[in-house]
């Protein structure tokens, strides 16, 4: 874990640097179906109905929601230009987008309840996770649907660092760092970390693996509060 003196600021320039948008319409083909396998399964794992209240707690530039096309939506990140750039993309879809922070949510958001909340790829960039979980407990209905997703870094690093030792690395992902730590992840979730963070205030539904359960290279949980 990095100690970041000015969370936001830095965080904008991560924003920048590593705009989502790279990744999901990224021209490495593994790289984009990650993204396009991640963002399938957790749209199916929400099944958002018409009138369900949705939020995306860490919406960045909006390719989630823009991929649901049900419910109301909301959307709410901490960087600012991604929040321009989700409200570009989600122009006339009546979606909602707020720039605040998922660890200590505006009055806005937490004055509703919420049908079906996700975060995806969100809680290795923030300094303190347990808040986010926190603030998930607190608009959330006793049935509402919850998906979270990570990056499972113990499994990236390994296959980053073999291909570093073939001199592939720099060909096959130009542009991106060795280790995600050593930029905008602040925290290497593992399974076992996430389950203690969300003990006693989630329970866990079940956990998917992509692209397999050969090669896990994120997690995504389904979850509800604990009733």
């Amino acid at each position: 874990m990095s100690q970041v003196e000015n969370f936001k600021d830095w965080n904008e320039k991560m924003a920048i640097k590593y705009n989502p948008d790279h990744y999901h319409n990224s021209r490495n083909i593994f790289i984009r179906l990650l993204s396009h396998l991640r963002t399938r399964l957790i749209i199916r794992l929400l099944d958002v109905r018409p009138k369900d209240e949705v939020i995306d707690l860490g919406c960045g530039s909006g390719n989630m929601l823009a991929a649901i096309h049900r419910g109301r939506l909301t959307g709410i990140d901490l960087s600012a230009s991604l929040i321009q750039l989700a409200e570009n993309k989600l122009k006339g879809s009546g979606a909602t987008i707020i720039e605040g922070s998922v660890e200590d949510l505006p009055e806005v958001i937490r004055s509703k309840k919420y049908d079906k909340i996700f975060s995806s790829e969100v809680i290795e960039h923030l300094e303190h996770p347990e808040k986010m979980i926190d603030e998930i407990v607190a608009i959330a209905k006793p049935e509402s649907l919850i998906v979270i997703s990570f990056p499972n870094e113990h499994l990236i690093g390994k296959i980053k660092f073999v291909l570093l030792k073939l001199g592939l690395f720099k060909i096959l992902f130009k542009g991106l760092p060795p280790q995600m730590a050593d930029e905008w992840h602040l925290h290497e979730i593992k399974l076992e970390y996430f389950k203690q963070l969300i003990s006693g205030r989630l329970r866990i539904i079940t956990i998917k693996k992509i692209p397999s359960c050969l090669l896990p290279l994120h997690y995504v949980f389904l979850c509800q509060i604990n009733k």
